[in-house]
């Protein structure tokens, strides 16, 4: 993998995304794979053969090809207590075949700061613009009329660490409100950004 990749990924800051179950911060495969969609619209991935063990417990395994270069990583079936399962069944599969991709994702660098337990990448934070405080009261407008689209549309100009400064809560300064901050995390507006960035479904078909 070349450095250009990890050194661009690696400096994304996906607090925004992140989420925490227990103890355990992780970030969504469903963030992961459409920020690295973002940057890295040809990547790939593939769920590879699981492996079963003699005490019940599975080991599922993914591959994830960026620019030609491929990773793969390997993830026992764990519970939120990150404990292995014994005799999982299909939702414990699934779940954490998903759960591996975004860890085989952090391996070119995308949250990598999450698995090692830090707050913030190592890049510094980027400055806030009057263009971004503009962009966040747009953006806002159109979640108020439930314009998700246009939102999108609107979104997907900025970097990812800009659009994080500019959807921050309002209490840290960011343009949009409490219940629009609700709607940016819902499927109705993630589907309206995948259709904006153009990103589709392995069958061809959009999402």
């Amino acid at each position: 993998m070349t450095d250009s990749i990890f050194e661009k990924l690696s400096a994304i800051n996906v607090n925004e995304a992140k989420e925490r179950k227990g103890k355990f911060d992780y970030l969504p495969w469903t963030d992961a794979w459409t920020i690295l969609m973002q940057h890295y619209p040809d990547s790939t991935h593939d769920m590879l053969e699981d492996v079963y063990y003699p005490d019940g417990t599975m080991e599922v395994r993914s591959s994830v090809t960026v620019n030609g270069q491929t990773h793969k990583c390997f993830l026992p079936v764990i519970d939120h207590r990150n404990q292995a399962i014994k005799n999982p069944n299909a939702f414990d599969v699934n779940k954490n075949r998903m759960r591996c991709l975004a860890k085989n994702i952090a391996l070119f660098g995308l949250g990598l700061y999450i698995f090692r337990g830090e707050d913030l990448p190592a890049e510094p934070t980027i400055e806030e613009t009057d263009q971004m405080i503009r962009a966040g009261a747009e953006i806002n407008a159109c979640l108020e009329k439930d314009d998700y689209h246009g939102a999108a549309q609107l979104w997907i100009e900025w970097e990812y660490n800009e659009i994080a400064i500019i959807a921050r809560a309002p209490s840290k300064g960011g343009q949009l409100s409490t219940a629009n901050r609700v709607k940016i995390k819902s499927t109705e507006f993630r589907l309206a950004l995948n259709e904006a960035k153009g990103i589709t479904l392995d069958n061809g078909e959009k999402q």
